[in-house]
């Protein structure tokens, strides 16, 4: 219990200690927030009832100040910056009724739903003129502080003229359009289809990139509707080789002693084992192909075709065969060797398979670089 309340008077301790630090620094709306919270631990706080007392009119005057400087101003978004600021007050006003240690303290409390309802009907004009000014430069960035100002307005008068429509037309010009180009393979030995790896990389990037500000199209998509992106991605292999088969063989010679190779009975009829050397002749064998290439990325601005982003993806895969047999007794054989001897030759991935299994890590790499591009757009 000594404990318990030790640190309850640290922690009142400490909340006063802040909200006295908040004062003396000029910031009188949190110095008033934090002393109506220790009011409500300890109404009867000594430190904080001083400190509510002299911050809360000082809070009132500064803000009813700032807002005057805002009204004659000629600011950008000043009926906006108006709005925050009763709000403000109107929330210290709250925070001190609902706290009775803190309301005996400060009388009047002040309001301002009035003046804060004036200055929400002339922000709701003021936000709409400014979302269709930054509407008007065509840049998607522009158009995304639009939405942002346009979805206040809608939040503050839902019928307001043309605000529906208006949004739709945001939403569309704040949207980064990008198409999709697979192209063609080049320097290959071999046919593969990159269709599969094609469709994938459009399944991740509308998957876990595309949002409502972030879109992917397929050059017939975009080509259907008359589309003009503002980027266009190009995902293309560069490079397939599939190396020749190597194939290699070695012969190896094992034996191993004190194997049991017989028994005999003494003429006490008791049987022991005869201890002796076996030998064994073991074929080994190997196959193995390499199989590598280099996928390239680009991220090309659609009006000026110059290069935004370009990556380079190289990939290498080894496939192995070891197979063997033998002559001989098999106990001669090392456990590695006898493992091999149950294995059989195969024959190597075709070209298309060798092609997936070497561009998957490829993918994961591309992703990587995709989902870091496309955070900061």
């Amino acid at each position: 219990m000594k404990t318990t309340k030790i640190l309850l008077l640290l922690l009142i301790f400490s909340a006063c200690s802040t909200s006295q630090q908040a004062f003396k620094k000029g910031n009188y709306y949190d110095a008033t927030l934090k002393a109506v919270k220790q009011l409500r631990n300890k109404p009867d706080a000594k430190k904080a009832s001083e400190v509510i007392q002299k911050s809360y009119p000082m809070a009132l005057e500064y803000h009813r100040q700032k807002i005057n400087e805002l009204t004659v101003s000629s600011q950008p978004d000043k009926y906006m910056k108006i709005v925050e600021t009763y709000t403000l007050l109107n929330t210290l006003a709250d925070e001190i009724t609902r706290c009775p240690a803190a309301l005996e303290l400060v009388k009047p409390v002040v309001y301002f739903h009035s003046q804060l309802q004036k200055a929400e009907e002339l922000a709701v004009q003021e936000q709409f003129n400014r979302a269709r000014q930054l509407l008007e430069t065509g840049y998607y960035g522009d158009a995304r502080l639009a939405v942002e100002r346009l979805e206040w307005v809608r939040q503050k008068q839902p019928s307001f003229r043309n605000i529906e429509a208006t949004l739709i037309q945001a939403r569309d010009l704040a949207t980064l359009k990008t198409v999709v180009e697979m192209l063609p393979p080049r320097n290959v030995n071999s046919n593969i289809n990159t269709r599969v790896f094609y469709m994938r990389t459009l399944d991740f990037l509308d998957k876990r990139i595309g949002n409502q500000f972030t879109r992917f199209y397929q050059p017939d998509q975009a080509e259907k509707i008359s589309l003009k992106p503002h980027e266009i991605l190009t995902v293309q292999f560069a490079e397939f080789q599939i190396g020749a088969l190597v194939e290699r063989e070695k012969e190896s010679k094992y034996e191993s002693d004190s194997v049991v190779v017989g028994t005999f009975t003494d003429s006490d009829g008791v049987s022991h084992n005869v201890l002796g050397i076996v030998k064994a002749t073991a074929h080994l064998y190997e196959r193995e192909v390499v199989a590598r290439a280099l996928l390239e990325v680009k991220i090309i601005d659609f009006q000026t075709d110059a290069v935004l982003a370009t990556q380079k993806f190289p990939g290498e895969f080894f496939w192995k065969n070891e197979w063997a047999n033998f002559n001989g007794d098999e106990r001669a054989l090392p456990d590695q060797v006898l493992q091999l001897t149950k294995k059989k030759q195969q024959m190597p991935p075709s070209p298309q398979d060798l092609f997936l299994l070497l561009s998957d890590p490829m993918f994961q790499d591309m992703s990587n670089f995709l989902r870091n591009y496309y955070k900061q757009k």
